[in-house]
């Protein structure tokens, strides 16, 4: 956990304007940064708003302005309300176990645009913000899990805090809305194995909507999904800590454009069922169509590790630069018996730029528990490519990367037809998240400010 710095913040009471009904402070503080402001407290920000520093839980539906900046100075739960952030909105987190937390009673919408994206970032000053420096978003919902019993209480949080459980059986459930997002600089460590992540979603039905965000970042993982039925299209997750994405407890949603820049951190993919029993149901089994997975061949990256039992078919995936260990790597013998029985498969994919291993590029390696002879009985190499060229503009940049491919790439060759249901596009027969010569779907309202030294 890296030192966090104190604000030095001059306190005033004011009042919430939009339907909390509960008493806020406000705050200010010098150089916010993007979104920021300079103002003292009940000042003018530049746009007629104030600095609001958010104390008290969301209990009433309540509507952020973009014309102030909000600032949690507490974990934030919403619970029996619905918290709307309008376009162009900055909400700021200070402190690390500060976290918006969306209860399974209560629903956030940020929906965002291109041109006004909603920004959760630091309160701390703009040169010395930092990953861990508040607690990311968790999402909680009431779809399906399989944990014993069902529900769960989510990690990152104090495991007696009721309001953090999720989990049931309605897989449609609506956690709300997150399009045109970005969170920055999130991520708390509560204990071993027990931390919040960018954003964290815990349970969210296929009613949730989660288009165009950005993790940068992130102490912890990117975006994790604990069970559930969410789906997840246009996503970026840059310079985290740990994963850039992560399931497990039986999520079963669907995903597709979806891109991961790894500076430091270990995995493009780290997927499960459930450590606890391998084999139980329903299991982790996503469809994902679409992903670029961008390595920094540093030591013990991985483009993706399946384990755990998890099942789950990859489409049109380009894996590269993962040349500190195995580009994909299958464990435990749950998951072979799943890549051999077909129901966990990656395929139409390109996959470059792998370890060396015995004298051979580690492209696939499968490793059954330990002295089980179980071997990888399946076919993964006819259906996929290895060591193209797919003419990246300039993917390992980690402050204005360029993630398309050139127009006359191969990556428009060797892909094929995506999932099929209306959720996915059709169209993208293509490898990786971005057609070869095509649109940019990260220009404008993406960021990619410098990790600390």
């Amino acid at each position: 956990m890296k030192k966090r710095i104190a604000l030095g913040l001059m306190i005033a009471m004011t009042g919430l304007s939009a339907g909390c009904g509960d008493d806020d402070t406000g705050m200010t503080t010098p150089d916010t940064g993007p979104g920021g402001s300079d103002a003292g407290p009940g000042e003018d920000t530049g746009s007629g708003g104030e600095m609001i520093q958010v104390m008290d839980d969301i209990t009433t539906d309540t509507t952020w302005s973009a014309d102030n900046i909000y600032v949690l100075g507490a974990p934030i739960y919403v619970t029996g309300a619905t918290l709307t952030i309008e376009p162009g909105t900055t909400v700021m987190g200070d402190g690390g176990a500060n976290a918006l937390i969306v209860t399974t009673t209560g629903r956030l919408v940020a929906d965002g645009t291109a041109d006004q994206p909603i920004v959760f970032t630091s309160a701390n000053p703009e040169a010395a913000r930092s990953p861990g420096d508040w607690g990311g978003i968790v999402m909680l919902g009431n779809a399906s899990l399989n944990v014993p019993g069902g529900t769960n209480n989510i990690e990152g949080l104090d495991p007696g805090e009721a309001r953090g459980q999720y989990g049931g059986d309605d897989d449609t459930h609506d956690c709300g809305t997150l399009r045109y997002v970005r969170i920055e600089w999130a991520g708390f460590l509560f204990g071993d194995d027990n931390e919040l992540n960018g954003l964290t979603l815990g349970g969210c039905g296929s009613d949730t909507t989660l288009e165009y965000i950005q993790v940068h970042g992130g102490l912890d993982d990117g975006i994790e999904f604990f069970g559930g039925t969410a789906d997840l299209k246009w996503a970026v997750v840059t310079q985290v800590g740990d994963d850039s994405l992560d399931w497990d407890q039986g999520y079963h949603g669907n995903v597709q454009f979806f891109v991961a820049q790894q500076s430091t951190g270990n995995r493009g993919i780290e997927a499960d069922n459930l450590g606890d029993d391998e084999t139980v149901t329903p299991r982790s089994a996503p469809l994902v169509s679409n992903i670029t997975l961008i390595g920094a061949n540093q030591a013990e990256q991985q483009g993706m590790r399946l384990r755990a039992g998890t099942a789950g078919m990859i489409r049109n995936a380009l894996v590269t630069d993962f040349g500190g260990e195995d580009c994909v790597r299958v464990d435990g013998s749950v998951s072979v018996t799943q890549a051999n029985e077909g129901n966990l498969v990656v395929s139409q994919s390109i996959i470059n730029g792998c370890a060396d291993r015995e004298g051979s590029p580690s492209y696939f390696r499968f490793t059954p528990d330990d002295g089980d002879t179980l071997e990888f009985t399946g076919d993964w190499e006819s259906g996929n490519s290895f060591d193209v060229d797919v003419q990246l503009a300039d993917a390992l940049n980690l402050d204005a990367p360029g993630f398309v491919p050139a127009a006359g790439s191969m990556a428009a060759d060797l892909g094929g037809p995506v999932h099929e249901g209306a959720f996915f596009d059709a169209s993208a027969t293509y490898v990786g998240a971005f057609e070869p010569g095509g649109t940019d779907w990260t220009a404008g309202w993406t960021a990619y400010p410098p990790l600390p030294e």
